[in-house]
């Protein structure tokens, strides 16, 4: 593994200190892999990533985050009037999440998250259409991001519904994957409970 002394790493990461440190305060199992070289603390190289992408840092964590959805996946399997177990049982198409440019709040994420869902049934209006969305604040900056997961009955609309959600977002980063019921994001993006306009479930043909 590849390392660098804090100035280096600042620079490679292109963020103060303060925010490097907040960080590490709040990824307590990262900062375990900070070593001494001589006096000085030397920094992973490849805990670059975590301060390049948001979405990369907060949707995947490789296998810390699979552990914890895991058992996110197990405590609510075991309550099955949970909504999370409700939704777990539907169908889904796309796994997605939205890092915002701009420091949005919750509010304004609920925004958009609804705008981007009427955007959607609009353009697509002879398709059942379904998203569920929560909404996280940043680890590592100021504001909040979206996690969601839709459904498209229409299967063949799936690529052009991924470009059409781009284009909405073409601002802000995102991130697209096939959903896997087993792979159990939907319990992850839920970890924190659904509370008020931290989330929201959304449809366009309730009949179906």
């Amino acid at each position: 593994m590849q390392y660098e002394d804090l100035e280096k790493f600042l620079v490679t990461i292109k963020r103060s200190k303060s925010t490097l440190r907040r960080f590490y305060n709040k990824n307590t199992e990262l900062s375990s892999e900070i070593k001494m070289k001589g006096s000085k603390k030397v920094y992973p190289l490849s805990h670059a990533r975590y301060f390049d992408s948001e979405i990369m840092f907060d949707e995947n964590k490789v296998l810390r985050q699979e552990n914890h959805s895991m058992r996110n996946l197990i405590d609510c399997l075991v309550d099955k009037d949970s909504l999370q177990y409700k939704f777990w049982t539907m169908e889904w198409s796309l796994f997605c999440a939205v890092a915002y440019k701009t420091d949005r709040n919750k509010k304004s994420c609920f925004k958009q998250m609804n705008a981007l869902f009427e955007h959607l049934v609009t353009k697509y209006e002879n398709t059942v259409i379904r998203i569920f969305f929560t909404t996280e604040e940043f680890t590592n900056r100021k504001g909040f991001h979206n996690h969601f997961v839709i459904y498209v009955e229409d299967k063949k609309l799936h690529e052009q519904i991924t470009s059409d959600i781009k284009a909405f977002f073409s601002f802000d980063k995102t991130d697209f994957g096939i959903y896997d019921k087993y792979k159990a994001g939907l319990f992850y993006i839920s970890k924190t409970g659904l509370v008020n306009e931290d989330w929201d479930i959304l449809y366009n043909k309730l009949d179906k």
